[in-house]
Formats: C-alpha cells, structure tokens, sequence
C-alpha cells in the first residue's frame, strides 16, 4: 500500500505541475520563456495561427559570365544561421527553417502579422552600401525633346481651377463664384510626339515629389527633382519648377507651367505681362533635369562594419543606432565625413551619407560633425526601439553569406487558421468523449480508470508540447487525436488479459499484476513499432523538406511515450488501490459480461 501511496503522490505532482504550466499563459523564467497569445500558451504552426510561407533559392552565379554556380551545404547552413539570427532578434517570433534540395529554403513565420517587414529583415542579395548623397547636382539637358517638338508658347494667367484667363466665357466671368485667383503659366504646345516625351518627364518628376515627402515622414531629407526651363525670345526667361508646377490640359497635347511667384526660383517675380514681353514673337525652349541629389560610392561597405546595436541617446534618451567600422572603415568614414562638413561649412548644402541595402535606401543621415574614430551615432525625430533594433540587424548583419531570390510567397489568412484550429479542438474533444464513453460503458471499473488515465495523459501530452515547444500544425493535433487511441489500445490489452485471470479464478490483485505483466509485451512491441516508424518519417521528411509529415512523426512519437507511461504507471496504480478495496469484491463490475457466473462459482 505503501508503495502505490508514493506513486499516487508522484501522479499527482506531474497533474499539478502541468496543470500550472498549463494554466499560466506566458511562462518566464530568467532567459527561459514560453507560451504566448495561443490557446493555452501553445506554440501554433502557420496552418493553425496565420502567417508566411516563403521559399527562397540561392542565386549565386559567376561574376564574369552569368552562371550559376553550385552552392555548397556549408553555405546553405550558414545562410539558415544568418537568416534565423536576424528574426529571432527582431521579435517576429520563432521562425521554422528548412533547407529543400541542395538551393533552396522554406521560411514559415507562424503568426507574423506584418510579412513586408520579415521579408526586409531576410533580405536577398543584402548588399550594404555606404554612399555620399550630394544634393547639390548641376542640371542635364533633355536633348531628347527638341525644339520640333514645340508647336507654340504663349503666356497666360492660370486660374486655380485648372483653366486659363484667356479661355473663359462671359458666363465664368459674370459668375462671381468661380471668380477664383489666377497666377502667371507658361503655355506650351507640344506636337503629339513631343506631349508623349514630356508627359514621361512630368510623371517622374511627380513620383520625385512623393518620394520626397515620404522620406520628409520618416524624418528624413531627400530634395525632390526640379525641371529648369529656358526661354530665349526677346529676353531670356529662365525658372525652374516642381512636379506639382506643371499641368496637362484638356487638350492632350497642351502642357502648362506655372511661372515662378516668388523671389527664388532663379528670376525673381514674373507677372503675366512680363513674361510675354520677354517671349517676343518667336521664342525658343529648353529643358534640363536638375536632380535633386546624386549617389557617389566611395568604396565603403558592409564589409567595413565591425558591429551595430540599438541604444539609447544619453543627453535626451531617444533610440538611436551606434555603429562602430574597422581600422579600413574608420578610413574611408572619416573622409567622407570631413568632406561633407567642409562643403556644408564653405557651401551650406548639407550632403548626406546614403546607406543602401541591396540598392535600397535604408536611411540617409546628416553629418554634423567630422567623424574620425571610428564611432558614429544614427537618429531620426521619428525613431522608435523597434524600427533602431531592425536598422541595427540589418547594418550588422552586412550581407548574406549567399545572395537568395524569392521565388515562392503564400500568406496564410489568421482568420483561416483560426477556424482550422477551432474544428481541430472541437474534432479532438468529440473523440476523447467517444472514446471515453465507449470504455466506461463497456469495461466499467477499468473503463473508468482508463478514462481518468487518458485525462491525465492529455494534460500531460499538452504541458510537454509547451514546454518543449512543439510547433502544433494541423497534421500534428491529427497525430494527437491518434495517440489518443494508441493510448486507449493499452489499456484495452490489459484489461482482456486481466478478465481471462480472473475467470481463471484469480484474486483481483493478483489478476491485475499478471495481466499488466502479460500484456506488457504486447505494448511494448506495438508502441516500439510505431516509434520506429515515426522515426523513419521524420528522417524521410526532413530530406524531402515535408514539414507537414515531420510535425506528425514528432507529435506521434511524444503521444505514444505518454501513452506507454499513462497505460503502465497510471492506470495500473489506480487499478491496484482499487484493488484493496472493499469494491473489489464485486466482479461484474470489472468485466464487461459473466461476472455474476464468475461469482456465484467462486462463492460455491
């Protein structure tokens, strides 16, 4: 008695301890941490919870010829280790890499609500580039659009509206609620191919104007392109003018361009009748491009970067990025620096450094001061400790030890995952409940103790998906459902080889040691079976990159280790204390049929 008390101690401690594992949410624990949003802090997979799917190929190829070239598995594995380091440290969860093949790696990221920002953060090629932004550009003529392509240029006021003085009607004019103010344009008519060859222009100076403001959003400074005009007539007219400057008109090939208003755009104030003082009779245009800024690669590079790391600012405590270069960095960084502060003191344009990965602008500071030893801060009005923290993995991280391609992307919808897990828990209970009520209604006292086993083995099952973590898919809670039965399978084993006993006329306790001892074997070789196949799907699936089939091979093989324990320790101590007690006496209710013929030729 004694020895089944211990037991049944130890069976209650493990209930115990994992139904607080199971019952508190997120577990943390010095650097060990578990759980989370899921149902029961359970780690879901991309079939269960949402997220992305990605595959990636390698696409490493001769520099001199084009080709591709074979990667080795030294790289690959490599590559794994970078990628996994850049999201595990940015916070988007726990990824699930896989190489497939000899080329290519699957990256799912269960729960990842924001897909963009991990594809950044993976990257492709992942080239990182230093580059003094000059923003100070002299303008390039557009010798493609030539003075053919004019058909006429007049002067005109422009109302703000989007018609001309010259084309209103007596009617707009009397109306004084579309008496609107009007400013100084410039009318140009193009021939039809000309207005196609200008209306490119116009449209990347627009784009130039949104790119512009949007860097403006994120804090930073990024001059938009400018088109310089020149007029020579009677006098020359020479302005410039943004994207937002210039109109197209009904008329498809008719262009107007608004005159400078003020005392900067390089000629000063321009009314209306000026400017067709100055065009004269047969006047002669020109364009030129005046970038906004240009992009000089002095050679310094991803290569050069010793370390990155998010910080804070220790006068105003605003995140910021500290990076550090090695002895060729610290170089080339300090006559970059020393350049563009010397320009912006003789000069006052403030150049920038441009860091670029893989082409990409990631952000363009301003110099403040010459930086020479080697050490440098990055801030920004607009950053916050997540965007530091993915500025920091990006800048250390430099470059992939390979560059990759994405050639495969699925987003799998949260509300879909959240409907599959919901069917897969309400599939699970209604099987535990059949099961359940098919063993206590048929082997009754055992069922019954069976019954209370397979509770015990679930929580049990549950607290060490948890704790591990096992990343539960939907094939993984099929695999659990499964060891659900292989579970019930041993108890069924026992309890026929313990009704065969006792109609052999033996005690109940004695029944219950000798058919548990009998039936071990069975259990054994069944349970040992299914575990070596659980290992041959496994190998199989992580060769073939089947991660659907691996999660099942891992989920089935945790559920039959319980189930052996729950079938041998658990049941059979609860079988045993009921043994001893005065329940016992009655048969019938330990065998499904003839326990009233078993005792009425036991008690003569």
């Amino acid at each position: 008695m004694r020895r089944n008390a211990r037991v049944l101690i130890v069976i209650a401690l493990i209930v115990a301890v994992c139904g607080t594992i199971l019952g508190i949410q997120k577990i943390e624990f010095s650097q060990f941490e578990r759980g989370g949003d899921t149902p029961l802090g359970l780690s879901l997979g991309l079939d269960l919870q949402g997220g992305s799917h990605l595959v990636y190929e390698a696409a490493l190829r001769d520099q001199q010829t084009g080709e591709p070239i074979e990667v080795s598995e030294d790289q690959m594995h490599s590559l794994v280790k970078t990628i996994e380091r850049r999201i595990n440290s940015s916070g988007l969860g726990e990824p699930i890499i896989q190489i497939l093949g000899n080329d290519r790696l699957l990256i799912q990221l269960p729960g990842v609500r924001d897909p963009g920002r991990a594809k950044t953060l993976i990257g492709e090629t992942a080239r990182l580039e230093f580059k003094h932004r000059s923003i100070s550009v002299d303008p390039v003529a557009l010798d493609y659009i030539v003075p053919e392509d004019v058909v006429s240029i007049t002067a005109d006021d422009m109302r703000a509206d989007g018609k001309l003085m010259s084309e209103l009607t007596p009617d707009d004019i009397n109306d004084q609620t579309k008496t609107l103010a009007s400013f100084p344009s410039l009318v140009v008519d193009f021939s039809e191919f000309g207005a196609d060859k200008f209306q490119q222009v116009a449209l990347n100076l627009s784009i130039s104007i949104a790119l512009s403001m949007d860097a403006a959003q994120r804090g930073d400074i990024l001059p938009p392109d400018l088109l310089v005009v020149s007029v020579t007539g009677e006098e020359e007219l020479r302005f410039q003018v943004m994207g937002d400057q210039i109109q197209r008109m009904a008329t498809t090939t008719r262009y107007v361009i608004a005159l400078p208003a003020g005392e900067d755009r390089m000629s000063g104030v321009i009314t209306t009748a000026q400017a067709r003082e100055k065009l004269g009779t047969n006047p002669l245009i020109k364009f030129e491009l005046r970038k906004g800024y240009s992009d000089e690669d002095i050679g310094l590079s991803g290569d050069d970067l010793k370390n990155a790391y998010p910080s804070q600012h220790q006068g105003s405590g605003a995140p910021i990025v500290s990076i550090e270069f090695d002895d060729r960095g610290t170089k080339l960084f300090g006559e970059l620096t020393k350049d563009i502060y010397a320009k912006q003191q003789e000069t006052g344009f403030r150049d920038q450094i441009a860091i670029m990965l893989d082409g990409r602008e990631l952000i363009a500071p301003v110099v403040n001061s010459p930086i020479t030893a080697g050490t440098a801060i990055i801030q920004g009005p607009d950053f916050t400790l997540e965007r530091v923290k993915d500025l920091s993995l990006l800048l250390e991280s430099g470059r992939l030890p390979i560059p990759i391609e994405l050639i495969q992307e699925r987003d799998v919808d949260a509300i879909l995952g959240a409907d599959s897990l919901r069917k897969s828990v309400i599939a699970g209970m209604i099987g535990l409940m059949l099961v359940l009520l098919f063993m206590t209604l048929y082997y009754r006292i055992p069922g019954l103790v069976a019954s209370i086993a397979l509770i015990i083995y679930a929580l049990i099952v549950l607290a060490v998906f948890k704790i591990l973590p096992v990343t539960l898919t939907l094939s993984g809670v099929a695999a659990a459902i499964l060891s659900i039965g292989m579970a019930v399978d041993a108890n069924i084993l026992i309890f026929e080889r313990m009704k065969d006993e006792l109609r052999a006329g033996r005690t109940m306790l004695s029944a219950i040691n000798i058919g548990f001892n009998r039936a071990w074997p069975a259990i054994r070789d069944g349970n040992v079976s299914t575990l070596i196949t659980c290992a041959i799907l496994y190998w199989f699936s992580d060769q073939l990159g089947a991660t659907i089939v691996q999660g099942f091979a891992v989920t089935l093989a945790i559920g039959v280790l319980i189930s052996m324990f729950s079938a041998i320790v658990v049941s059979r101590s609860l079988m045993r204390v009921l043994a001893l007690t005065p329940i016992s006496r009655k048969i019938s209710l330990f065998i499904p049929s003839g326990g009233k013929e078993i005792a009425d030729r036991r008690s003569s």
